[in-house]
C-alpha cells in the first residue's frame, strides 16, 4: 500500500515535522560518520560525541522553526519548553556503533501529546530510509527522495526473517534475557542478535526482524518511544515482559511480528524462570 505524502496543511503535518526533523539529523549524523567524531562525555562504557550534540541541534532546529511552542526532550541538550507537547529526542541511538565505524545507529524523534505518542519518525541514516507513523499506520519513506513529492510505502510486520534482538544493555529482574540466548527452543526456531541501538525495535515493524526484546522501565522514553509507536502503527504485538500492558507491571519491552511469534518468545522468556 502506498500512501501520498503529507503536507503542511494535511492532518498528519505532525508526522511531517517529525519527518523532517529526523531526516535534518541523519543528514549530520551521516556527514559525520567516520570521521572521528571527539568524544564530549564519558559514562564509562557510554559516553556522548560531537556529532550527537550537532545532531540533536538540527532536530531541534527544525523544530523550533515548524513547532516553537512544543517542549523539547533531547538525551543531550535536556528540557526545554513546557505544555503538553512533547517532542522526544535521541539524536544517535547507537553511539557506540557510530563512533566504532559500525553502521547500526538511528535517529528518534517522537512527539507525545497527554502522554500519548501522536507522531513518530525514526531515521536510518546508513541506509539512507525513514519510518514513520502518525499513529494510526507506519510507512516507510526513503530519504534520498523529494519531501513533498512521491508515494510512502506502508510497513508490514513479518517473522520471516527469524531475527530476535535481545537488548543485553538493560537489567533483567531475573536474568531472563540471558537465559533467553542459550535456549535451544528459542534457537531452534529464531537467531537471537545485539545490535546495540533501538534500530533494532523499528525493524520489527519494517519487518527486517522478527522480533525484540529488552527491559526496563521504558515511560518517556527518548530511545524507545519513536520505535514503540512505529510498531503499535504498523500492527505488531507489543506488551511488557510479563504479557500484559506496556508501561506497567513488568515493565520491559517484547515486540513481535505477530502473535504466534510474542506468544513462543513470552513461553520462552519465562521459561525455567
Amino acid at each position: 500500500m502506498v500512501h501520498p505524502r503529507a503536507t503542511a496543511a494535511d492532518p498528519t503535518a505532525d508526522a511531517e515535522v517529525a519527518v523532517r526533523a529526523a531526516s535534518a539529523g541523519a543528514a549530520v549524523a551521516r556527514a559525520r560518520y567516520a570521521t572521528g567524531s571527539r568524544r564530549t562525555a564519558d559514562r564509562g562504557l557510554d559516553f556522548t560525541t560531537e556529532a550527537d550534540v550537532e545532531t540533536e541541534r538540527a532536530i531541534r532546529d527544525v523544530l523550533a522553526e515548524l513547532r516553537p511552542g512544543d517542549a523539547i526532550v533531547g538525551e543531550e541538550l535536556g528540557s526545554s519548553g513546557d505544555g503538553r507537547r512533547r517532542w522526544l529526542v535521541d539524536p544517535i541511538c547507537g553511539t557506540l556503533n557510530f563512533a566504532a565505524g559500525v553502521p547500526l545507529f538511528a535517529v528518534n524523534v517522537a512527539l507525545d501529546v497527554d502522554d500519548v505518542t501522536a507522531a513518530a519518525a525514526v531515521a536510518d541514516p546508513a541506509a539512507g530510509d525513514v519510518f514513520w507513523t502518525d499513529g494510526a499506520a507506519a510507512w516507510h519513506r526513503p530519504e534520498t527522495t523529494a519531501p513533498d513529492t512521491g508515494v510512502d510505502r506502508r510497513l508490514q510486520p513479518t517473522s520471516s526473517s527469524r531475527l530476535v534482538t535481545v537488548n543485553l544493555e538493560s537489567s533483567y529482574p531475573d536474568d531472563s534475557g540471558i537465559r533467553l540466548l542459550s535456549d535451544e527452543v528459542f534457537r531452534a526456531r529464531f537467531s537471537p542478535r545485539f545490535l546495540s541501538t533501538t534500530l533494532a525495535l523499528a525493524w520489527v515493524a519494517t519487518g527486517q526482524q522478527a522480533g525484540y526484546v529488552t527491559a526496563g522501565d521504558l515511560r518517556g522514553s527518548v530511545h524507545w518511544t519513536a520505535g514503540i509507536a512505529l510498531c503499535r502503527a504498523a500492527g505488531a504485538v507489543v506488551t511488557n515482559l510479563a504479557g500484559g500492558e506496556l508501561h506497567t507491571g513488568h515493565h520491559g519491552l517484547i515486540a513481535a511480528a505477530d502473535a504466534g511469534t510474542h506468544a513462543f518468545l513470552l513461553d520462552r522468556l519465562h521459561a525455567g524462570g
